[in-house]
């Protein structure tokens, strides 16, 4: 008997759709994968407005225009709507054993149930194959982690040139048309965000935290730079062509770090290190994390409730990188068996509200005996 695999989705937001199509579509449109035996035939049903470019550009195999199926279930008195177009496409098929994605829309599974089509989310992706990168692949991660470095190095050098006025604020230079105004997280952040878009990056909600900001691992930051104080900065941007991702982030101080600043930085240095130097094919991710954590505790750096809040290192050590910013595999205390292949970040941090964090993170391919860094940039803390 006859399966299938559907998505019902656009692919500017969606890994599985944008994976499988190849194309970059807006609206939700159709793709039906067809199985007969060991093989699957993918089609694609889109409207008169997408259906040439998909022609042309797109992955699938067989391209459809979506108002012939329309039509047929229109005859069988169906309400319109992209189930019952879908529907119609798999009873020409005989098929009514239908995979879809665990985010598959409800109302389009109640209809597509309400017409006797089996429907089985998938427990993940629906392309599991997803998680090992081919090498095509890695040359878009590559391109995207280069822009990504390109972009904090207009950052880390627009910082250093930055002044220190006597309220210990971080200001414009001298040669700057807003010469001797105290510099904001939101300054930081469009010098990389303009560098990106200019080179056909989209930034995402790039974080550049300072201060007590910083201890919040996801606080975008926002106001006033203080010199002496941690400013992580984690930039994440999507290649406009591909729709791959970089992701890294580093973490400054303006003029000179307390002692304090400077053992806990080189404490999340080191465990940095330790986690790369574990990078390969056949680690299991908890042991990465494992070690990193108790390093830290050893160091004296706890995890736990410090002052009614979260305190340490209390985040997962990395994640897969690809088509989404965050996927398969995670580097944590859940673990999993790292394959060749796969892209990962390695982002140890320690956080703490009553002094700052301190996080460092690079973007690396996994490889059978180590890794391959994509994150070549040096590691600066105190930035004069």
């Amino acid at each position: 008997m006859k399966t299938a695999k559907l998505l019902i989705s656009g692919s500017e937001h969606h890994a599985d759709m944008l994976y499988i199509s190849g194309l970059f579509v807006p609206d939700p449109f159709i793709v039906i994968g067809i199985q007969e035996g060991e093989h699957t035939t993918w089609h694609g049903l889109l409207s008169p407005l997408e259906v040439d470019r998909a022609q042309s550009q797109s992955k699938l195999d067989e391209i459809h225009l979506d108002s012939d199926w329309h039509e047929k279930a229109k005859q069988q008195g169906w309400v319109r709507s992209l189930a019952t177009a879908a529907a119609a496409f798999l009873q020409s098929y005989n098929v009514q054993d239908v995979l879809v994605p665990a985010d598959f829309p409800l109302l389009a599974a109640e209809q597509l149930r309400a017409l006797d089509i089996n429907i089985q989310p998938s427990p993940a992706s629906l392309f599991p194959e997803r998680i090992i990168k081919s090498e095509a692949e890695i040359t878009q991660l590559t391109l995207a982690e280069r822009l990504t470095q390109e972009s904090m190095a207009q950052a880390e050098q627009f910082i250093a040139a930055c002044g220190i006025n006597h309220d210990n604020m971080v200001i414009y230079p001298n040669n700057h048309a807003q010469a001797g105004e105290v510099v904001t997280s939101e300054a930081v952040r469009a010098v990389i965000e303009t560098y990106l878009i200019s080179k056909g990056a989209v930034p995402s909600h790039t974080i550049v935290a300072s201060g007590r900001q910083s201890a919040d691992p996801h606080d975008m930051g926002s106001g006033p730079i203080q010199a002496g104080q941690p400013i992580i900065i984690d930039i994440f941007p999507r290649l406009v062509t591909s729709g791959y991702w970089g992701d890294m982030t580093r973490t400054y101080v303006k003029g000179k770090a307390s002692p304090e600043l400077k053992r806990m930085y080189q404490t999340v240095l080191e465990g940095q290190d330790m986690g790369l130097n574990m990078v390969q094919a056949g680690t299991n991710t908890s042991d990465i994390h494992q070690k990193i954590t108790q390093y830290f505790d050893a160091q004296g750096f706890k995890t736990g409730i410090v002052h009614g809040k979260q305190g340490g290192f209390f985040h997962g050590t990395g994640h897969g990188v690809g088509l989404d910013i965050h996927e398969e595999p995670r580097v944590s205390s859940n673990g999993s068996i790292l394959e060749e292949r796969q892209v990962i970040t390695i982002e140890p941090g320690l956080y703490y509200a009553d002094i700052g964090g301190i996080r460092l993170e690079d973007l690396v391919v996994v490889r059978q005996h180590g890794c391959d860094n994509l994150t070549q940039y040096h590691r600066q803390f105190e930035l004069d």
